[in-house]
């Protein structure tokens, strides 16, 4: 009995092994992407667009195009200012797409969340970046009052 009980923990152990390294090679080639992505809005250095591209889904290659590429550069350091660092908070796997999430201190903004979404295919089809806006407490609610 004590032979078959640790068998079927082996066999446990081992599938799940297999299932999130699965997840982790796609968070690697996800994350990688991101990053790359977030040093063209960081500035130093900024990778050509021709090194982005093949990393975007087909759609949002076409729509950000290289022009639309330097032109988020320009927006984001007008509305953001410069990027003082960036760091890693979350993955989030769904069915059709996958999210990164990063959080982002600028000098311009405090705190801004900036979310990359994948494909199935690691490829990005889409991003935002946000700045945070604290959640109004009930305590503040009725202090207003």
């Amino acid at each position: 009995m004590k032979k078959i009980i640790l068998f079927l923990t082996m066999l446990l152990t081992l599938v799940c092994t297999v299932c999130f390294a699965a997840d982790g090679g796609d968070l690697n080639k996800q994350q990688k992407t991101a990053e790359k992505f977030i040093d063209a809005i960081d500035g130093a250095p900024v990778p050509e667009y021709t090194v982005i591209a093949p990393l975007l889904n087909e759609n949002l290659a076409k729509s950000l195009g290289e022009k639309g590429y330097a032109n988020l550069q320009k927006a984001v350091q007008e509305k953001f200012g410069k990027m003082e660092s960036s760091k890693f908070v979350a993955f989030q796997r769904f069915d059709q797409a996958d999210r990164v999430t990063y959080t982002g201190n600028f000098s311009k903004e405090k705190v801004v969340i900036m979310i990359f979404v994948f494909d199935k295919q690691s490829k990005m089809i889409d991003f935002a970046l946000t700045p945070y806006q604290e959640p109004a407490n009930e305590a503040n609610k009725d202090a207003a009052k």
